[in-house]
């Protein structure tokens, strides 16, 4: 049976993941602060809305909607235009809240996604929902119950951690055995300033690149360089 591939539409990404990531899928983006996670997502949500007819959601615990558009509005994404077009809905929830939803079997969030049909959805961040949990394990259960929920409505899915990782060292983090795919974000040192560097660490059902990629975040969005 063929693969369904979703491109990203992130200049120079998807040909670093076989062309797309495999429909469905739940992939990690980590990073500390900085990185340009958030950016990631918007583009990747600006991207499936505009240029692939895939309706999107985007479900943020911290940053406000005026926040977020006012991120895209900086790269001519005008998220509040397919928002009346009805191909894009921001959602944002306390951390706590979500418990509540995931208890319900999706709630709002569920019939938020059936209503516009989203094919894409980006939750930033897990890591202020984590912080909800006295122990890690019960931390991780409860995402490990999240994806399951986010693969039930068969949405191709990005989750942010606020994560810093080292490049040198290969991370074990519990997190990302349970997602199918895992990028990381850099922002590295250099002499006296600073470069940014992207690596797919995984990717289900995908012949991906090991390499380290410097990009750019420019008027037009992240833009990997080769």
């Amino acid at each position: 049976m063929a693969i369904e591939k979703v491109k990203t539409g992130i200049q120079g990404f998807d040909e670093l993941i076989g062309g797309g990531i495999e429909q469905g899928s739940v992939v990690l983006i980590r990073g500390g602060s900085g990185t340009g996670k958030t950016i990631f997502c918007l583009q990747y949500i600006y991207a499936g809305c505009s240029k692939f007819n895939e309706p999107s959601v985007f479900l943020s615990f911290t940053e406000s909607k005026q926040v977020m558009y006012s991120h895209g509005t900086r790269f001519g994404w005008n998220f509040e235009e397919l928002e009346r077009k009805k191909k894009f809905v921001f959602i944002r929830y306390a951390p706590h809240e979500i418990v509540k939803v995931m208890e319900e079997g999706g709630g709002t969030i569920r019939d938020t996604i059936e209503s516009v049909g989203a094919k894409r959805l980006v939750i930033d961040s897990l890591s202020a929902y984590a912080l909800l949990f006295e122990s890690e394990y019960k931390a991780d259960q409860s995402i490990l119950n999240l994806f399951e929920m986010l693969r039930n409505w068969k949405c191709t899915t990005f989750v942010t951690s606020e994560k810093p990782v080292d490049p040198n060292l290969l991370d074990s983090e519990r997190l990302g055995f349970l997602t199918d795919g895992i990028i990381n974000l850099y922002y590295l040192r250099k002499n006296l300033g600073r470069n940014r560097a992207l690596e797919v660490l995984k990717m289900r059902n995908s012949g991906h690149s090991d390499k380290l990629f410097n990009f750019t975040i420019g008027k037009n969005g992240v833009s990997i360089l080769k």
